[in-house]
């Protein structure tokens, strides 16, 4: 039984239990290709003119969900791909996305099957940002996730991107990268807990 106690959740052991919310975590490295990449102290990766960026060891038995918070001073697409053991899975066809861009007036939607997944699509305007969610990676079962990015294009432009990655792997990695613009921005990763 758990009784609740002003201050918050308390065991009846008389131990304190952790209150849901998010835990920074730290990458064990990273890897990128292009002009620099950083891991600072807290968990924080800064890039500048990359075109890929690689995290290894961020997703842990810890937790099931993660949420990437991502900041960028460039727009572009961004794509992504499971990694385990510093490889990244670009298996045919195994991931399926779901787009839904509304700008203006108008909405567009697309499905497209690949070999690598779409996170959001970044913007360069400071009135922007990305929240990217992965649920389940480090369980040995198929992945999901969903990005979704506003910015002030046409006043407000909303893009929402949901994602399935068929194979039954465990994953302690991501690769973010784009097919033409290289990435300038920062990024966190963190585990959700419930």
């Amino acid at each position: 039984m758990t009784l609740f106690h002003a201050l918050g959740p308390f065991a009846s052991s008389g131990g304190v239990v952790a209150a849901p919310g998010m835990v920074l975590m730290k990458p064990t490295s990273i890897a990128h290709s292009g002009t620099s990449a950083t891991l600072g102290a807290n968990g924080q990766v800064t890039f500048t003119g990359v075109t890929s960026l690689s995290l290894n060891g961020c997703f842990t038995a810890d937790f099931d969900n993660y949420v990437v918070s991502w900041q960028s001073t460039t727009g572009e697409q961004v794509n992504f791909r499971m990694r385990a053991s510093g490889t990244d899975n670009s298996t045919a066809s195994s991931y399926v996305r779901q787009q839904i861009a509304a700008s203006g007036t108008s909405v567009s939607a697309v499905r497209i099957t690949d070999d690598k997944g779409a996170s959001f699509l970044s913007a360069s305007t400071q009135a922007a940002g990305s929240w990217f969610s992965i649920y389940g990676p480090y369980l040995a079962q198929p992945t999901a996730t969903r990005g979704v990015n506003a910015w002030d294009s046409l006043n407000a432009r909303i893009n929402d991107q949901a994602c399935t990655h068929n194979q039954s792997t465990s994953y302690d990695g991501i690769t973010f990268f784009t097919n033409v613009t290289a990435m300038n921005g920062t990024l966190t990763v963190m585990g959700v807990r419930s």
